[in-house]
């Protein structure tokens, strides 16, 4: 992104138009993305060569971490450049977890770890859902010990089902089958809480890789750590993923890991309890007949390895017994989850039932309810349906009766105006007949008239032709 912004800068230069003090700014601005271009190189580089600068351990050396662990979560790692990173002096590879689960990439980091020069060690992730036994067994058929560098290591981390005494029995079993097998303690991986809070000082004598991802020291009570896993956030050269860190503490270093040299030790000091031991045991022993027979002198050689066939023996047969006991615990915890399990079925059962129960009341109570609800409806329906009825006839009888009141003033308004129609018309007709009597009477008046005035006329004519004659 810087290069392009300094190609479209450069390109942007237009010596015909632009005035000197823009030239000016695109230069200042030239040179900025060109010391972030540079920064960004050195800073790439810087990653990529894994230079850091830590705190100094023990025996001076300023460094930051001594070993790293890996699992399929890294998936295929270049160790040829990974052993390039001379803080690197060992790694731990995760090989199994639980009764069945086998790491793919187990065997590639294993091989390809040691080819480089790496010293290397194998763990495994405990599980709280299947017994001790299967897991160790699952440990040993994938885990060679003529392969491994340094001791094996538990990885605990959960508890989940089991009690504080049940997960510390379980470690220790695990451990003592590790011990027995690889002939040296396993280094016990876990968190500074949970060695704390669970596991304890039981386990103090043990080699303790402790997780806490804090700028401080772990701290655990009664005991004390042998590897501090400080960062799950690690990026080192040939490994595509984050990966975890961790550093010795003060006093301990690589031989505090390595399994030969622990089992040297281990060795050394069976044989001195045995020839102890061997020192405390009677010169003589009787025999059946009464007599006293001399027991016969055995070389120190002799000795030992008589012991270390005890030994082997007694460690046998404990480690049978706590096999055993493991079983029978283990058949026990089964047996009381199961229990447990049928309980809380029972229990649920009878919660299912009551609660149906319940329900089934309920929707007794509701049907009912709305039984009771659907009746009195009905009822109201049918006294509302009796009432209009009631209310109809009545309204139709009171339209009846309106419309023979009006049908009745109908009819008499009807034989009023007959009447009144009828009076009209005697009344026209007796003053027609009065008209007509009144014209009789003045045609005869008027006819009466003319007669007379005729008669007058008739009567002058006749006196004035008198006169005149």
């Amino acid at each position: 992104m810087l290069l392009y912004k300094f190609i479209i800068t450069f390109v942007s230069l237009n010596p015909g138009c632009r005035p000197l003090s823009e030239y000016y700014y695109v230069m200042t601005r030239m040179r900025r993305y060109c010391f972030l271009l540079i920064t960004m190189l050195f800073g790439t580089l810087a990653g990529w060569a894994q230079v850091d600068l830590g705190e100094v351990n023990t025996g001076g050396d300023v460094i930051v971490y001594d070993g790293i662990d890996v699992s399929s979560y890294q998936k295929d790692i270049d160790w040829a450049s990974t052993a390039r990173d001379q803080n690197i002096q060992f790694v731990y590879v995760k090989a199994t977890e639980g009764a069945t689960y086998q790491s793919r990439h187990y065997r590639y980091n294993i091989e390809n770890a040691r080819k480089v020069g790496i010293k290397v060690g194998s763990y495994h992730f405990l599980r709280t859902t299947t017994s001790i036994q299967r897991q160790f067994e699952n440990f040993i058929r994938t885990v060679d010990k003529n392969e491994q560098d340094l001791v094996p290591m538990i990885d605990v981390e959960v508890r989940r089902g089991w009690t504080n005494q049940q997960m510390r029995d379980s470690v220790k079993l695990f451990a003592d089958l590790l011990e027995d097998h690889y002939g040296c303690r396993p280094l016990i991986y876990t968190s500074s809480s949970f060695f704390n809070n669970i596991l304890g000082t039981s386990f103090a004598s043990y080699p303790l890789f402790i997780a806490r991802y804090a700028k401080s020291e772990p701290k655990l009570n009664g005991a004390k750590w042998t590897l501090w896993q400080f960062s799950d956030k690690g990026r080192i050269r040939g490994i595509d993923a984050y990966v975890d860190l961790c550093r010795f503490n003060k006093g301990c270093g690589l031989k505090d890991i390595l399994i030969n040299k622990n089992q040297h030790a281990r060795k050394r000091r069976s044989v001195t309890d045995d020839v102890d031991r061997s020192n405390k045991r009677p010169d003589h022993v009787s025999v059946g007949s009464g007599e006293v027979k001399e027991k016969p002198v055995m070389s120190k050689r002799q000795q030992r390895e008589l012991k270390e066939k005890e030994e082997k023996e007694r460690k046998a047969k404990e480690r049978a017994e706590r096999m055993a006991r493991e079983e029978a615990r283990h058949k026990a915890e089964q047996a009381e989850k199961q229990r447990e399990k049928e309980e809380r079925i029972r229990k649920e059962e009878q919660k299912r039932l009551a609660k149906e129960r319940k329900e089934k009341q309920e929707r007794e109570r509701k049907q009912q309810q709305e039984l009771q609800e659907r009746t009195q409806r009905e009822q109201a329906k049918k006294q509302r349906e009796l009432q209009e009825q009631q209310a109809k006839q009545e309204r139709k009888a009171q339209a009846r009766q309106a419309r023979q009141q009006r049908e009745q003033a109908k009819q008499a308004e009807a034989e009023r105006a007959q009447q009144a129609k009828q009076s009209k018309q005697q009344q026209q007709q007796a003053q027609r007949k009065l008209q007509q009597t009144q014209r009789q009477s003045l045609q005869t008046t008027q006819r009466n008239d003319s007669i007379r005035n005729a008669s007058q006329q008739g009567h002058k004519k006749n006196k004035s032709s008198a006169d005149n004659d």
